[in-house]
């Protein structure tokens, strides 16, 4: 799956469908994306000795990097990325990731509550950078982005087969 394609279709569970219709539903997509962002990049570090759980985790990483460039009308496209490949060891990426999710997650957080202007070129290099690194993370398991958000897609058709809503993501009916 291409990672546009991706982006896209990871619009159908996210709030208000990646289409925000005022400024509140706008601060609280960002938020909501922000604290999931930071909290699968603490989730990836505790399954990194784990290959399946680490995959998993990458993909829910990438829903939420992918959802923040949608809430800043940012598209993705490969040749925009800062190019080049981390070299790094497993345990460097996932802490590049964990310190560029921090940097997003601070720039939304002084955005929504302490009503700063929001440096939206500053978020989405940043969010660039960490696709980067979930890339070379992503090649350090033998795999690759595109097929972790493949998986990732179908896990969230699993668990909402419509859309997102509160009941379904109570039961969470692919991890019974």
């Amino acid at each position: 799956m291409e990672l546009n394609k991706f982006q896209e279709l990871s619009k159908r569970t996210m709030p208000f469908k990646g289409e925000p219709r005022n400024n509140i539903e706008y601060e609280n997509g960002l938020t909501n994306y922000a604290l999931g962002l930071i909290g699968e990049c603490a989730e990836v570090l505790g399954a990194a000795n784990d290959r399946e759980a680490i995959l998993k985790e990458i993909g829910d990483v990438a829903h939420y990097a992918f959802g923040l460039l949608t809430f800043l009308n940012e598209p993705y496209n490969i040749n925009s990325l800062v190019y080049y490949v981390p070299e790094d060891s497993k345990e460097k990426l996932i802490n590049k990731i964990i310190i560029l999710s921090g940097e997003v997650s601070e720039q939304v957080k002084k955005f929504i509550y302490h009503r700063h202007e929001l440096n939206s070129t500053k978020v989405i290099t940043t969010l660039k950078i960490l696709i980067k690194n979930l890339i070379a993370l992503a090649k350090k398991y033998d795999s690759t982005l595109e097929q972790i958000c493949e998986m990732n897609i179908d896990k969230l058709k699993m668990r909402y087969p419509e859309s997102f809503n509160v009941e379904d993501s109570k039961k969470r009916v692919d991890v019974q």
